[in-house]
């Protein structure tokens, strides 16, 4: 299995252009002002328009009116969108009709009690689902783990992104127990909000290569 990388909250080049380096797969820009990571969609078309093929651009967004996301697609030279507000299942069916080409993917938040939200009727309007830590007050970013068992056995026909605390002392326990598409990595591998540290990075991915190894021949 080969487990694809997504690393959040880029806000400047040279942490760009490290990810790359590293064969990370995707790079996130935030565009909900309430984050420390937030970067604005000029700021992010300005990285986005140096990025080599093949690496996926991700906005993210909390609570924004379809027609800001659709501006910030085109504006920022997005690929996917990432939701991690209150959108409900039309939101995501109207933007996809929107654009056949984009990738849209629903956040849902996993609470202490294991308790897996209801995403049934979101699954014909979305690409891939994300699960992330519930922490109240909060929409993502926390930077703390949930249970990974909990979505375990889950019959999914998307792909699952696993986020919530991840770093390279937890990865690889957590694609063992959660065994998903992709994982999102954001202040497991920074020095401070939106200031990526490379050699955290560069672990990390590296953990995540040698658990797909021994996960593949094992």
């Amino acid at each position: 299995m080969r487990v694809r990388i997504k690393m959040c909250g880029t806000t400047r080049r040279q942490d760009a252009d490290a990810a790359v380096r590293l064969g990370v797969d995707a790079l996130g820009f935030i565009f909900a002002e309430k984050s420390p990571r937030y970067v604005s969609p000029g700021a992010a078309a300005s990285l986005i328009d140096k990025l080599p093929p093949f690496v996926t651009r991700v906005g993210v967004f909390v609570d924004a009116s379809l027609d800001q996301v659709k501006e910030i697609v085109t504006s920022a030279g997005l690929t996917q969108v990432q939701l991690h507000g209150k959108e409900s299942a039309d939101f995501c069916a109207e933007l996809k009709k929107s654009n056949r080409s984009l990738v849209v993917c629903k956040a849902f938040l996993v609470g202490t009690d294991s308790s897996i939200p209801d995403f049934s009727s979101y699954l014909g309007s979305m690409d891939c689902l994300l699960f992330d830590t519930y922490v109240k007050g909060m929409d993502g970013g926390t930077g703390q783990s949930f249970d990974w068992r909990a979505i375990t056995g889950l019959n999914l026909t998307v792909p699952m992104i696993l986020a919530g605390g991840l770093n390279p002392g937890n990865v690889a326990e957590a694609i063992k127990s959660a065994r998903p598409y992709a994982i999102d990595i954001n202040s497991g591998v920074e020095k401070s909000p939106g200031v990526k540290n490379h050699e955290l990075l560069a672990q990390l991915v590296d953990n995540v290569r040698r658990i797909e190894t021994a996960l593949t021949t094992g």
